[in-house]
């Protein structure tokens, strides 16, 4: 029994790590987009006058 819930971990475990990996790149991704969407909205007007 031990065997093979051990087994069973194995199979598991990289890929939950690989569903963990994904989700971080994918919240690193939507959090930098939302920045610079977030800076270009700031400094839009300053764009359009020119004093930037």
């Amino acid at each position: 029994m031990k065997g093979k819930s051990l087994s069973m971990l194995s199979l598991i475990l990289p890929f939950c790590i690989s569903i963990l990996v994904l989700c971080v790149t994918a919240g690193y991704y939507i959090y930098r987009y939302a920045s610079e969407r977030t800076y270009r909205e700031k400094w839009k007007d300053y764009n359009d006058c020119g004093l930037a």
